[in-house]
């Protein structure tokens, strides 16, 4: 298997540059601090209004820090759930979404065939953490995989509500970014969850977890 071949890393060094300087200019000191860094965003604990009819999209930075704007092609609601070592993951829904880039975040957008059709997959998830630790859901490692090719989660533009205390449930957003004629060559995926790092760079997952999703 091939990996996918938009550069991952330069587009999210680029774009990590490009939103630091943008909050800096236009939020608050709190929102400037959270997007400079190569985190996910924090959501609010409740996320009952993340949601609703005037604002369809799921929440993460593209549609929070309105890095682009979303057109959705597809999504539909999921009830899968798989297990390891004691942490529960249920992929709960699937948004596909061509993306027009906002102007102060366009040119962080390189490496596509044509950068006015881009594809954003975004992935809602439920975690449950059966575990004794926190889980750090900011530092979930994913990919979004065909049999010819492999997408590597954009970390910098997902969103979660924080770390995960024991006994407790959480909601994450996985990104994943595609050039639009590609997605149209696809009937279906595979989201593929590969690692969960602790403080210590340690991996919490025990075993890799694997979902179908479907495509158009």
């Amino acid at each position: 298997m091939k990996l996918f071949r938009t550069p991952v890393a330069v587009f999210l060094f680029a774009l990590t540059l490009v939103l630091s300087a943008c909050s800096n200019e236009e939020k608050s000191a709190d929102t400037a601090e959270a997007a400079g860094t190569n985190k996910t965003e924090t959501l609010p604990a409740d996320l009952s209004k993340a949601v609703a009819a005037d604002n369809p999209f799921f929440p993460d930075r593209l549609t929070r820090d309105a890095v682009a704007e979303k057109e959705i092609l597809a999504e539909q609601s999921l009830d899968q759930s798989q297990t390891a070592d004691n942490l529960e993951v249920t992929l709960e829904g699937i948004q596909y979404t061509k993306l027009t880039p906002a102007s102060s975040y366009a040119s962080s957008f390189t490496g596509f065939q044509d950068p006015n059709k881009i594809v954003a997959a975004t992935a809602k998830l439920k975690v449950k953490n059966d575990t004794d630790q926190e889980i750090p859901l900011s530092e979930l490692g994913a990919f979004l995989e065909t049999s010819t090719y492999r997408i590597l989660n954009h970390n910098i533009l997902e969103a979660d509500t924080g770390e995960i205390d024991p006994g407790k449930t959480s909601t994450k957003y996985v990104v994943f970014l595609m050039d639009q004629k590609d997605f149209k060559k696809e009937d279906t995926f595979s989201l593929r969850i590969s690692s969960v790092l602790g403080e210590e760079e340690e991996d919490l997952l025990a075993a890799d977890l694997t979902f179908d999703l479907p495509a158009n």
